[in-house]
């Protein structure tokens, strides 16, 4: 299992076994089960978020107490994840990757797709911000497991075009907001 580390603190997307053939794919999402080093603050509530609209963005928002982790299952998204901590080495920094079915033709991002025969799983320390933008017309489909039941004090919304640079790096995409 290959863990990618990123440019912010904590932030750790592990590429995950898949299994694809005609009929469609198999992918291993907690390979170690609950042993898991990702999952060592526990899972208290699994779910799923579907964003159905391109460019619309989904989540935009980073919890206080919440450990997340993540799988895009099915179209393609621009991810955003942004350092709002102030203790940490690297705050205020920003990460974006491609996640999801299949990379878009225009990708400036890293990606990591199924169709390349991965599928990230996405670790989120409490305080990075994350959003993702679908990039084509398909629905996304991302899983989530959290380390906390839903608790509305936990999260705090925050409008993601406040991301340091999120202007021009959408325009690279032929997004504009």
């Amino acid at each position: 299992m290959e863990i990618i580390k990123t440019d912010i603190e904590g932030l750790m997307i592990r590429l995950n076994k898949v299994l694809k053939d005609n009929r469609g794919f198999l992918a291993e999402l907690a390979p170690l089960g609950m042993q898991d080093p990702f999952f060592s603050a526990g899972v208290k509530n699994v779910y799923i978020s579907v964003a159905n609209k391109k460019h619309i963005p989904r989540a935009g928002c980073l919890h206080k107490k919440t450990i997340e982790n993540f799988y895009t299952l099915s179209g393609t998204a621009l991810w955003f994840f942004w350092d709002t901590r102030k203790n940490s080495s690297t705050f205020n920094k920003v990460f974006s990757i491609i996640l999801g079915s299949e990379p878009p033709s225009n990708a400036r991002d890293p990606a990591i797709t199924i169709e390349d025969s991965k599928m990230a799983h996405v670790y989120v320390p409490t305080g990075v911000y994350h959003v993702f933008l679908p990039l084509t017309d398909e629905p996304v489909a991302v899983l989530a497991m959290s380390s906390h039941p839903y608790d509305k004090e936990d999260y705090e919304k925050i409008d993601f075009k406040t991301i340091p640079k999120i202007k021009e790096k959408l325009e690279e995409y032929g997004i504009v907001i």
